[in-house]
């Protein structure tokens, strides 16, 4: 089997760069006194883009992790650690389009997005907004790259590689199987049988249903 050169990003090291942690902590900071906090007690509570009154607003991840859900079917979109500001750049379409969910450990807050711009436009943070936007734009490039017009087999060899790029104490409790389920609309046998083929063939190691390590480039064809 050949080796797949388009996978390139195979690595610890994710491919799209560092956060921009300066710039995230700075408008955070800014914006953090006008934010009213969200219970996140009991977990797993949807919060949207829209707040109460219809209106756009901000969600301040201050700690912990958030996960973002597709509304439309409940996929498991991506998941944010702190800290982390979502929601600037979303348009009414858009803010409608995805749910968030915390965990008992996430600290969040809100404010209404147009505050937030004023803020933001008074603190002459313009620099910060575009690092901040450029990274969730990255996100969303790489999110459909992987997604759109690919094969099961490019989905899972693909999700493969962003199970390795977690830390080992994540990757250490993370099911290869429901990892790639949640994030995919792939059929749960089809997945099986997949994975089973790159165990066979010595691609991957993966013990009592977590992914030890790839050992070697998946082949290109399948």
């Amino acid at each position: 089997m050949k080796t797949n050169n388009n996978l390139s990003s195979h690595g610890k090291n994710s491919p799209l760069g560092q956060k921009p942690l300066e710039a995230i902590t700075r408008l955070i900071e800014v914006c953090l006194p006008h934010a009213t906090p969200v219970a996140t007690d009991p977990p797993n509570i949807p919060i949207t883009l829209r707040a109460e009154d219809g209106k756009q607003q901000i969600i301040l991840l201050l700690e912990g992790e958030i996960k973002g859900y597709r509304a439309s079917d409940n996929l498991l979109y991506g998941i944010a650690e702190s800290p982390t500001m979502l929601g600037l750049m979303a348009s009414e379409y858009s803010s409608a389009s995805f749910i968030f969910k915390g965990n008992k450990d996430s600290k969040i807050s809100v404010l209404p997005r147009d505050k937030a711009i004023d803020l933001i436009a008074e603190h002459g943070l313009v620099r910060e907004v575009i690092a901040c936007t450029t990274r969730f734009t990255d996100y969303r490039n790489y999110h459909s790259d992987l997604m759109i017009n690919r094969t099961a087999y490019d989905i899972i060899c693909g999700l493969l590689l962003e199970i390795e790029r977690l830390p080992q104490e994540v990757r250490s409790k993370s099911s290869v199987v429901n990892f790639i389920l949640e994030r995919s609309n792939l059929a749960r046998s089809g997945v099986m049988k997949i994975l089973a083929d790159l165990r066979t063939g010595d691609y991957i190691d993966i013990q009592n249903g977590k992914l030890i390590t790839i050992n070697k480039r998946f082949p290109d064809e399948y």
